[in-house]
């Protein structure tokens, strides 16, 4: 319990420096002693959420390809011979041989069983598993703020975070759309509007380029990222009522938020450079049907293990990392949902990839 008591006052009082410190990152303007104290709470912290994920250490693996390449982590499932993985990570393989590594370097041969496609997830099979699988703790719902620890083979820790944004859809059929490509106004003060898509809900309501939003249904924008976390919340056809600014007059309009057309597109390239600069981010990173919003930072091949609370439960899957500081996490009681279902045959499943925006500055589109 102290350990517990002792992580949560550690985050409340570091605050962005604890999360400079899960990224690997220094702060800008930082001296080199604050450097040095930083990377010592680095130590502490992972030695104070080392025990948790040692709850784990035979309950996930690292998946290989033919026993050079490491390409995720793998989550171990239902009687103990099965994991679950990241599918366009284990795609990688091109048909070497697919190894999973235990605690100790425990070594199982793994077959492809099968792949559900939506959640980016392969089903893989062991051969001769002492393996003990994971219990998921599904009827726990994640709270914002609520700490995450994500685990590996052992007592290794990958990352650490905490839950930003509730679960929802990242289908496109599901998000609320405006139309629009903004960026945060330089002040800091709401988004401004620099692109109208033709016959959009924007559009429709009168808001025009130049436009400063500065709230949705009376909660206050600071910024690009709490504009679009603040519109995931929100559904297609429903209404919602925007503050913006135009000429230094403040306007209020109400517009029907529509379904986001597959033809939407504002260039992005912007935007991609930034999510890339803390490094790389996996190749598949949205479209999901329901995921957790992480500020768990790790890397694409780190993805498909299993995410804990500070109780050492099971709370769900590392689904990809899609940002600087942006991650996504299957729940637990997504994931239970899902292997309901039958997964598809390996030879019938397609790898999912991210398009680009047109390659092109600019803004980005909500």
């Amino acid at each position: 319990m102290r350990i517990f008591m002792d992580m949560k006052c550690m985050y409340g009082i570091c605050g962005l420096a604890l999360s400079a410190i899960a990224w690997g990152q220094d702060l800008p303007l930082q001296t080199d002693e604050q450097r040095a104290v930083l990377r010592h709470q680095s130590s502490v912290v992972f030695d104070l959420v080392s025990p948790i994920s040692k709850k784990l250490s035979k309950s996930c693996v690292w998946v290989w390809a033919g026993g050079t390449r490491q390409l995720c982590v793998g989550t171990v499932v239902g009687d103990g011979s099965q994991v679950l993985a990241k599918w366009s990570e284990v795609a990688r393989a091109r048909g070497e041989k697919i190894v999973c590594v235990g605690e100790g370097n425990e070594t199982f041969p793994a077959t492809i069983e099968g792949v559900y496609e939506e959640e980016d997830v392969v089903l893989l099979k062991l051969k001769n598993s002492t393996l003990k699988p994971v219990t998921f703790s599904p009827e726990q719902e994640l709270e914002l703020g609520q700490f995450l620890v994500a685990a590996a083979p052992g007592d290794t820790t990958l990352g650490f975070g905490v839950v930003s944004v509730a679960e929802r859809s990242l289908r496109e059929s599901d998000q609320a759309f405006v139309g629009i490509g903004a960026e945060t106004h330089q002040d800091g003060t709401g988004v401004i509007v620099r692109e109208v898509a033709e016959d959009s809900p924007a559009k429709k309501a009168g808001i025009s380029k130049g436009d400063i939003i500065l709230s949705v249904n009376g909660q206050i924008i600071s910024g690009l990222m709490q504009f679009r976390s603040l519109l995931s919340t929100l559904k297609p056809g429903e209404n919602a009522v925007f503050r913006y600014s135009r000429k230094g007059e403040n306007l209020d309009v109400e517009l029907k938020l529509a379904a986001k057309p597959k033809n939407a597109a504002f260039p992005q390239r912007r935007l991609e450079v930034m999510e890339r600069m803390g490094g790389d981010i996996s190749n598949v990173r949205d479209g999901f049907p329901a995921v957790i919003q992480t500020d768990l930072v790790l890397n694409p091949e780190e993805c498909g293990g299993p995410v804990l609370d500070l109780k050492g439960n099971v709370v769900g899957i590392m689904a990809a990392r899609a940002g600087r500081i942006r991650s996504y996490v299957i729940s637990a009681s997504a994931i239970e949902l899902m292997l309901k279902r039958a997964p598809v045959e390996e030879s019938m499943a397609r790898v999912k990839k991210e398009e680009p925006g047109p390659k092109l500055a600019g803004s980005r589109e909500v």
